[in-house]
């Protein structure tokens, strides 16, 4: 199925207006990996990006082979299988007609390579002593965070600069992650705002937002998988952007934005870049008033 990414396909604040969230749902019958017509737009940023930053998108642990190994199989069966009306493989090559691309298929930096196949970004997690580490990640779509600042760091240690986060999520996710099976996959979904289109949030790329500022909303599908040979944790994280005047045609979104952002405590509000955004987003409330 290719999908149509003109409109807002999730809205995770309806659900979970509370910015710290697990929200975890079984994956299903729901797609592993979605692809549409923007795929290709993700293809070329993740090569710029890689051009332009290096290690910094990229990073892999020599330990992590086997598991970035096994990530690229999987995947590789899942897109020449369930999306073989997308992606045909020939001679080593694998090839979308959507996204007008061509990728060899190497494990040299397996990693890297099934990350140009598909709009996600991947991330590994490998345990090490009593803690997950993240020890492979291909990472060129961030949400204000930086892969050369946590790679090799245990979850705990990654999550320190959240306010809150250890308090309210930080046990449930060690539990989860220990209990996560490889025949149940999840799904969960994040939710912001940011000012400018640019799918890439690092701290140093993050646009002025004066009060005339053009606002999107973001959103982050992300899937947890346990690969059942190496045992690791395999997250795929499909950013979604869309102008956030395209919510006032859905009943009830812009409202309900306006209000979770109104109760997100103080502390987590300056950490999102909130308090940042507020100018503009008081256009957005002139323009779009709540009933």
């Amino acid at each position: 199925m290719l999908y149509d990414n003109s409109r807002p396909r999730y809205l995770p604040h309806l659900a979970h207006p509370e910015v710290l969230q697990m929200g975890l749902s079984p994956l299903q019958e729901k797609p592993w990996i979605e692809t549409d017509s923007d795929l290709g737009r993700y293809h070329r940023h993740k090569h710029r990006q890689r051009e332009r930053y290096g290690e910094r998108v990229y990073r892999a642990d020599p330990g992590s082979t086997a598991a970035q190994r096994e990530l690229a199989r999987r995947l590789l069966g899942h897109l020449t299988g369930e999306q073989a009306h997308l992606y045909r493989l020939e001679e080593g090559t694998l090839t979308c007609e959507t996204g007008g691309f061509s990728v060899a298929v190497d494990d040299t930096e397996a990693l890297w390579c099934c990350s140009l196949w598909v709009a996600d970004d991947l991330v590994i997690m490998e345990k090490r002593g009593s803690e997950y580490h993240l020890t492979a990640a291909s990472l060129c779509s961030p949400s204000h965070w930086q892969l050369e600042e946590k790679f090799g760091r245990p979850m705990r240690e990654i999550h320190d600069p959240i306010p809150g986060f250890h308090r309210k999520l930080s046990p449930s996710i060690e539990r989860f992650f220990d209990h996560l099976r490889p025949e149940h996959p999840v799904v969960r979904y994040n939710w912001s705002l940011q000012a400018g289109g640019r799918l890439s949030q690092r701290p140093e790329e993050t646009e002025d937002c004066p009060p005339d500022a053009a606002l999107f909303y973001r959103t982050e599908r992300q899937s947890l998988m346990r690969l059942p040979q190496s045992g690791a944790i395999a997250f795929t994280i499909r950013v979604y952007l869309h102008p956030l005047e395209t919510l006032a045609g859905i009943s009830g979104a812009l409202p309900a934005l306006f209000a979770a952002l109104d109760t997100t405590p103080p502390a987590l509000a300056r950490y999102k870049g909130f308090d940042r955004l507020a100018p503009a987003v008081s256009r957005y409330r002139r323009v779009f008033p709540s009933p």
